[in-house]
Parts: C-alpha cells; structure tokens; sequence
C-alpha cells in the first residue's frame, strides 16, 4: 500500500525512474561475482586507456588513480563501492526489497575486501 501511495505522485515516478535509471547505470558490484569480475575488468581498462592518451597528448589527467602502472583495482572498488554504490542500494533495497542484489553486493565487496587485505592490485589472486 505505501508504494502504491508513492507512486500516485507523478513527481514521485519520475524520481523513481531516474533513481533505477542511476542504479542500473552503476550496479555493476551488484551482479553475480563472475560478472562483477569480468565488468570491473573492462571498466579498468578503460579508463586506464583514458588515462594513457591524456599522458601521451600532454593532456591533464582527469583519473590519476588510473594509472595502469600504480591503480590498485581492489581499492578503486571498494572506493566506488564506499561512496556511491552502498547508501544508494541501501535506500533503493528498502524501496523494492532486493535481497539477491544486496548479497551479491556484500560478497564482492568482501571479495575485493580480501584482494585488498592481500595487498593485491589485480582482478584476481594468483593461482596457486
């Protein structure tokens, strides 16, 4: 009944629309692991080219945290996921009751948690 109640604002659904738009936008540490992993991958990599043509053009660097020689991944996911992801999906949980999403969140933090404790800078540990 409360959500009906929100969603007969007009003004509410168009927020609602924009905050899922925002979530769907960067859920990635909400996905399964393995997906998590691999999109984190990309992500990195693209901004570590970013990164690589502003140095090569003499340009500013917009991410210098993105330097392919001294990025630490792990913590670039953890900070991502400590400033933006948590509060977010916090609030959009309590909303629509995401249990699935919100375990997955908390297993890739703690995976990328452990990479960090490690001193690890890469997507995965080393085999052993």
């Amino acid at each position: 009944d409360s959500i009906k109640t929100v969603l007969t604002s007009p003004e509410n659904r168009i927020l609602i629309k924009r905050m899922l738009i925002k979530c769907a936008d960067i859920s990635n540490p909400c996905r399964p692991m393995e997906q998590c992993i691999e999109w984190a991958g990309r992500i990195s990599e693209e901004y570590f080219a970013q990164t690589d043509e502003e140095k090569r053009q003499g340009l500013p660097v917009v991410m210098p945290v993105f330097d392919r020689n001294t990025c630490s991944i792990p913590k670039s996911q953890i900070s991502f996921i400590d400033y933006f992801i948590t509060d977010m999906f916090d609030a959009w949980d309590a909303f629509a009751d995401l249990p699935n999403l919100m375990q997955h969140l908390d297993n890739n933090f703690k995976y990328w948690k452990g990479l960090d404790e490690r001193k690890l800078r890469s997507l995965r540990p080393p085999p052993e």
